[in-house]
């Protein structure tokens, strides 16, 4: 069979491909679930999570999330240590559950573990409560 008799499929356009791996990201759906949603399979839909996460440890996530580095994180532990005596703690994590409207066509995605739909923040901070 030449190239020119076989039957492509058209490639998926980056903004399907971040809302597919957002929307797995987002959620507890399973893949095959998104597939369906997104009229893919569901060996898609974990190779768009796959791509997208490779892609933002490459260069974005490193301006969106900063981890410190040895001499940081050394004098985050000292400063912790002196204020309130517990070793090694380069800082605190915390999280809320932000209540929202879920939209009726996947309403259990969002349910979380209390029963009601909601996004989950998260953040860390620093002995001086910075991000």
């Amino acid at each position: 069979m030449s190239p020119a008799e076989c039957t492509v499929r058209a490639p998926i356009p980056l903004i399907m491909r971040v809302a597919v791996a957002l929307y797995k990201l987002g959620s507890c759906a399973e893949y095959r679930l998104i597939g369906n949603q997104f009229g893919i399979h569901k060996s898609t839909v974990k190779k768009c999570v796959y791509l997208f996460c490779k892609g933002m440890l490459k260069s974005p996530i490193k301006t969106i999330i900063k981890v410190p580095n040895e001499d940081e994180a050394s004098e985050y532990a000292r400063r912790f240590e002196e204020k309130y005596h517990i070793p090694q703690i380069m800082g605190l994590i915390d999280g809320t559950h932000i209540p929202i409207l879920a939209p009726s066509d996947g309403y259990k995605d969002y349910v979380n573990r209390k029963g009601w739909p909601s996004y989950v923040l998260q953040a860390v901070v620093d002995d001086q409560g910075w991000l």
